[in-house]
C-alpha cells in the first residue's frame, strides 16, 4: 500500500490540531490537580486544630501538639512547654486510668522501662526533657528471664511497665506505672493524667 503524499499545509494542519489537543489535555490536568489539592487540603485544615478540655491542640507532623504552662490556657504552671500526643484526650477517654502520679514525680529522676514498645517514644517525647536519664530494666518479680544484662528494679524506682492485654488500661502501684494493651494509646492516657489534662 502506498502512502499519500502530504502537502506542507496538511502537515501543518495536523501538527496544529495535535498541539491544540495536547495543550487542552495539559490545561485540564493542571486545573483538575489544583482543584483536587485544594479540596483535600481544605478538609485537613478543618481538622488540624481542635480545642479540648481547655487546651488547643494543633496537628503537626502526625502529632497533636499543645502548649502547657502559658497563662492563655488557664493552667498557668510556669514557662510554656509544647507537648505532642498521637491521640487527643477524647480518643483516650475510654482508657481506664487509675494512678496518682504527676510530672514532678519524674523531674530529675531516672526513668526505667520494662518490656519497652511503641509507647516508650510517646512517653520520652514528652517527659524526656524532665528525667535525669532513662533506660530499660527488668522488674524484680518478673517471671520472664531478664536478658541483655538489664538492671533489676522494683516499684521503689520510677518504672513504666508495658504489658500485653485485650483492654487498654493504665494503673499504678507505688512508683510503678502499668500500661496494659495498646501501648501508644495507654501512653497518651498516662501522659494526659501526669500533665493534668483531664
Amino acid at each position: 500500500m502506498m502512502r499519500k503524499i502530504k502537502s506542507e499545509e496538511d502537515i501543518e494542519r495536523v501538527r496544529r490540531r495535535n498541539n491544540i489537543i495536547l495543550g487542552t489535555a495539559m490545561i485540564f490536568l493542571l486545573v483538575a490537580s489544583t482543584a483536587g489539592f485544594s479540596l483535600m487540603s481544605g478538609d485537613s485544615e478543618d481538622k488540624s486544630s481542635v480545642s479540648e478540655l481547655g487546651f488547643d491542640f494543633v496537628r503537626n507532623n502526625g502529632l497533636w501538639k499543645t502548649v502547657i504552662g502559658s497563662s492563655t490556657d488557664g493552667h498557668d504552671s510556669g514557662e510554656p512547654e509544647v507537648f505532642g500526643f498521637r491521640y487527643l484526650p477524647s480518643e483516650v477517654a475510654d482508657v481506664d486510668v487509675n494512678l496518682s502520679r504527676n510530672i514532678e514525680d519524674y523531674s530529675g529522676e531516672v526513668l526505667y522501662f520494662v518490656n519497652s514498645g511503641e509507647g516508650v517514644s510517646e512517653v520520652l517525647n514528652n517527659l524526656g526533657k524532665y528525667v535525669l536519664r532513662y533506660q530499660e530494666a527488668c522488674l524484680n518479680n518478673s517471671s520472664d528471664s531478664c536478658g541483655e544484662n538489664l538492671p533489676i528494679k522494683s516499684c521503689d524506682d520510677n518504672l513504666i511497665i508495658f504489658e500485653d492485654g485485650n483492654e487498654t488500661r493504665v494503673y499504678g502501684n507505688e512508683s510503678c506505672v502499668y500500661i496494659v494493651g495498646d501501648s501508644a494509646l495507654g501512653a497518651d492516657a498516662f501522659l494526659y493524667e501526669v500533665l493534668d489534662i483531664r
